[in-house]
Order: structure tokens, then sequence, then C-alpha cells
């Protein structure tokens, strides 16, 4: 393999996109990490095999939206390898298989030292990611993406990763990941908002189009609002400390991604960054809720 086309299977994978499932796994990681059994190798794996499965979910969307014709040349939705041409379906489908093979045997691996839970969790997320777009379910394409986004980017992940190290569930890693996960709705939610008229003629449902354009950019709105909201509600709580409100930097962000789906209307060009915008909202958000964790344990 030459290294550019090594290169186009890196941006098949989307690597801007891999914050969505790194930080709630990390995130479920850290909280157990003041813990005397914290396994570091654990840790690691998990955060390996967590890349491993997105990016071929990443991988398989791309080959399953061009099968299913909601990839053109003329939509924003995919990474645009199999559309311009640059790599063949055969070889973007036979690359996010073994990519999920890879992931799923790190995650056995887990389970067989962890425990069934892990392995339950895993085969959940494995199942989730395959059929998002895959027959026979298409969960995409039913309408599901927005609910499945938050469940499995958000508690299905931060949970695991605290499971992974304490072998029980708490409240405080449940809460800790619906910030993020309502961030990381957003980037899909976005995605699914500039690709309303073109989603349409392919046929497939997502929640922008069963709701309409102006309900959407309410939802869009919800999301991002609510996700500063949570924080500051499990702040007073107490179940995160204060300094994880340095968070709210990011509200100059959050604001500029409002207003630019505010003004843009029903512009599909104006937005076609806007969930590259949402993922580094969520990726900056999320490395400061890290940090605030790990300078709680220090301070």
């Amino acid at each position: 393999m030459t290294i550019e086309k090594f290169k186009l299977f890196i941006r098949a994978s989307r690597p801007f996109s891999l914050t969505a499932s790194v930080i709630p796994v990390i995130l479920g990681g850290i909280l157990a990490l003041k813990e005397p059994n914290f396994n570091l190798g654990y840790f690691i794996l998990s955060v390996i095999a967590i890349i491993f499965l997105q990016s071929s979910v990443n991988l398989l969307n791309d080959h399953d939206d061009f099968i299913n014709k909601v990839d053109t040349k003329d939509s924003h939705s995919s990474s645009g390898v199999v559309v311009e041409g640059l790599l063949t379906l055969k070889e973007v489908y036979k690359s996010g298989i073994l990519l999920l093979i890879v992931g799923c045997l790190i995650g056995l691996y887990l389970a067989y030292n962890v425990g069934i839970v892990i392995l339950i969790l895993g085969i959940a997320g494995a199942l989730c990611g395959y059929f998002y777009t895959g027959r026979p379910l298409k969960l995409k394409y039913r309408g599901l993406g927005t609910p499945l986004v938050f469940i499995i980017f958000g508690p299905l992940m931060t949970l695991g990763g605290y499971y992974l190290q304490m072998q029980k569930f708490t409240m405080q890693s449940f809460l800790i990941s619906i910030p993020t996960a309502l961030l990381t709705t957003a980037i899909l939610h976005a995605n699914d908002i500039r690709d309303i008229k073109h989603d349409k003629k392919a046929g497939i449902k997502t929640l922008s189009i069963s709701i309409g354009h102006k309900k959407a950019q309410k939802v869009y709105l919800s999301l991002i609002v609510l996700s500063y909201i949570f924080l500051i509600i499990i702040i007073i709580l107490k179940y995160i400390p204060y300094i994880s409100l340095i968070c709210l930097i990011t509200v100059s962000a959050a604001t500029k991604n409002i207003n630019k789906l505010r003004i843009a209307k029903d512009s599909s060009d104006y937005i076609a960054e806007l969930d590259k915008e949402s993922g580094k909202l969520q990726g900056q958000f999320g490395i400061l809720l890290i940090l605030s964790l790990l300078l709680s344990y220090i301070l």
C-alpha cells in the first residue's frame, strides 16, 4: 500500500469525528483513575478498541450510503473517497470489516478478563454500529440515528469505560456522560439538517426531515444549551468538581455554531462544515472536562 492510498483510508475513517467516541471512554476511565485498582493497560486498550470500532463504522457508513444512493457528488455527508472514485466500494468495505474485527477482538480480550457486562456492552455497541447503516436494519435511514448516537456515545461508552476499571456502575459515571452525549448528538443533527433536501431525495428518514427545518434548528439549539445547563447542574450537585466550570470557555464557539445555523436558514452550503465545527466543540468541551477531573485529583 502506498502512502497516498493509506492517507485515503485515514480520510475515510474521518479522524475529526473520533473525539465523539474517545472522549466518553476516557471520561469513564478517568473517573476511576484515583482508585488503587485502576488498570492502565485496560484503559489504553479500551481507547484503541473504540478508535478501531468508530473508524470501522465510518468506513462502513461510506460504503452503505453510496450503495443506498444517499452519498452522491452533490452531498456533503461522506468522506468522499468512494464518490470521487479514490477508493473502491470493495476496498472501503473490507477495511471497515477488518477494523471491526480488530476492535471486537480487543473487546473480547477485555471481556474475558473483566466479565460478561463488558461483553454485553461491547456487543450492543458493535451491533448498533454495524446496523447503523447496514442491512437489514438500516437504523439511520429509519430516523433512529439521533437517539442511538446519544445512547451509544454517551452513557454506554462512559459507563463501559468506568465499569472496565471498577466492575460497577455509579450515578456519577452516568451523569457525567450526558453533557458530551448532547454535544455528540448535535454533530449528527447538524449533519442531518444540512442534508435535509438531499436525504429527502434519497428517500431516507431522519429526525430533521420528520420535524422540518425550523424545528430541527430548535433541536440543535436545545442540544447545545442543555449540555451547558446539565454541566452546571452536576457541578452544583457535586458530582464533578467546580473547576469543571472551565468547560464554559467553549460557550463562544457554541454561540458561533448556533448563529451560523440561524443565519443559514435553509442553505446547506453555508453550513457545509457545521458538523465538523460541532465536532470541534464537542472535542474542546470534552478535553476540558477531562482536564478538570485530572486537576481536581492534584489540587
